[in-house]
């Protein structure tokens, strides 16, 4: 079922794609040459192999950069087709599945071809005023073109975006918005930036063929810069990924003096980016909840804590006010980072906070609380429901959306609850965390301590 929706998504945008180059080859413009036409999509080629991985089954790379270049320069009916061809070549070069490959280049087709359309229709010229090759290009001129530039631009990238989008949450079985959410929304901005390296290209072509002398041949000139800029994004994305994996190795070793909650602040982080996700937060504060929830029990690393968390008998009234310091502990170690100060460090300190004011450290109740640890909270609770402890198996779908219910108001955000009840991608999550959880078993024995009570994710995407 779910291949055949991916086979009509694939014929969907083939057709459209075929469509919208018809119409642009209504209103073509001559051949540009071999020379000038092969050059764009070579360079096209060569910046697809320099292509970075999405948070979600999809790659992208800033080949688009030579794509809209193209159909700045020649127009719609040619920018479409050296998309095509370079997406094409490339991906048959890597190997890529038909089908993908179909998908891929349809999507690339259809996203410059509709897009110059879109600026055709709104009064944009061919060749734009602000290149030099323009004769009688006056300022006004000049600044209606810039400003369909833009126009342009944000049609390509919401018909790539909602089309790779579409595809990955039907091949993924994810809801569309939070595929959109973690791949696309918080870089949509950057990409628009990054198209005004296209209208450089454009500049530097045809400034090269009037004045320099250099015909064609100029625009490799933009070759070396364009490799340059995306290396330097590549070491900025790997950077960023390295320092989440060395949270999640210090997480683990901290975890690993309670070995029955081995694994609980990844998974309960991966349940508070799903549920952000689901209140459509922006991705900057995606991001920081899935941080904070990951960090939320690093305070257990001090000494004193390592006795408790290793005693197999309840707690005494004692031992249970020094656990609770650990949140308030937990805040001042993530302060020590200076990026995580705020909303990271507060979501930390107050994620044991309860709606009606009877949690700790301070008492805070509603919507006082930082959002932040209203989610934690929340998805701490699910990940102690389902998962095994010492006395009893984990529990199931309908006994924790039950609790959810009855401690809706009281200890949780009733919103917040809400959201996650009707989610069907956080039901996905949980039952992929079990998954997981069942597959991590080992033979070693458990403790069999009585568990103290439990609070009652530039670049235009291919797929």
């Amino acid at each position: 079922m779910r291949a055949s929706k991916v086979d009509l998504l694939i014929a969907g945008v083939l057709t459209l794609a075929l469509a919208s180059l018809w119409l642009s080859w209504q209103t073509a413009s001559p051949f540009p040459g071999y020379w000038e036409f092969g050059s764009f999509i070579l360079i096209a080629v060569i910046l697809d192999q320099t292509s970075l991985p999405l948070r979600l089954s999809a790659s992208g790379s800033i080949s688009f950069v030579m794509h809209m270049a193209c159909a700045i320069l020649f127009g719609g009916y040619w920018g479409g087709l050296a998309a095509g061809i370079s997406v094409g070549l490339a991906q048959t070069w890597e190997r890529v599945a038909t089908r993908k490959i179909a998908f891929n280049v349809g999507q690339r087709v259809l996203s410059v071809t509709a897009a110059v359309l879109m600026y055709r229709t709104l009064g944009g010229h061919f060749p734009p005023a602000y290149l030099p090759s323009t004769e009688g290009g006056t300022l006004s001129l000049i600044q209606v073109d810039l400003a369909l530039f833009f126009v342009f631009a944000a049609v390509y990238f919401a018909i790539n975006s909602t089309a790779v989008s579409f595809a990955i949450a039907l091949t993924s079985g994810r809801r569309f918005r939070e595929v959109w959410s973690l791949n696309t929304r918080g870089v949509i901005w950057y990409d628009l930036g990054a198209s005004i390296l296209a209208m450089i290209v454009a500049w530097v072509f045809s400034k090269s063929q009037q004045s320099w002398g250099f015909g064609p041949y100029g625009l490799f000139f933009v070759i070396g810069p364009l490799i340059v800029v995306r290396h330097i994004y590549g070491l900025y994305h790997q950077l960023q990924h390295s320092g989440q994996e060395l949270l999640q190795v210090m997480v683990k070793a901290i975890e690993a003096r309670d070995p029955y909650t081995s694994g609980h602040s990844v998974r309960v982080s991966e349940f508070s980016r799903t549920i952000a996700v689901e209140l459509g937060l922006s991705a900057k504060d995606v991001e920081a909840i899935e941080t904070a929830a990951l960090l939320h029990d690093v305070g257990k690393i001090h000494e004193e804590f390592a006795p408790l968390l290793r005693k197999e008998g309840r707690l005494t009234s004692e031992e249970t006010a020094l656990m609770q310091t650990h949140s308030t502990k937990s805040a001042d170690l993530v302060g020590i980072i200076s990026k995580f100060h705020g909303f990271i460090q507060e979501s930390v300190r107050h994620h044991h906070e309860r709606w009606d004011g009877q949690g700790y450290p301070a008492g805070l109740a509603g919507k006082s609380i930082p959002l932040g640890s209203r989610i934690i909270l929340i998805s701490d609770t699910i990940d102690a429901m389902t998962t095994d402890r010492p006395y009893r198996k984990r529990l199931g779908l309908d006994i924790v959306i039950a609790e959810l219910q009855k401690c809706k108001g009281t200890q949780f955000d009733p919103e917040i609850v809400d959201a996650v009840i009707s989610s069907v991608a956080f039901r996905r999550v949980i039952t992929e965390a079990a998954r997981t959880d069942d597959s991590a078993l080992v033979s070693e024995p458990r403790s069999k301590r009585v568990s103290r009570p439990m609070a009652s994710i530039w670049r235009v995407g291919r797929f």
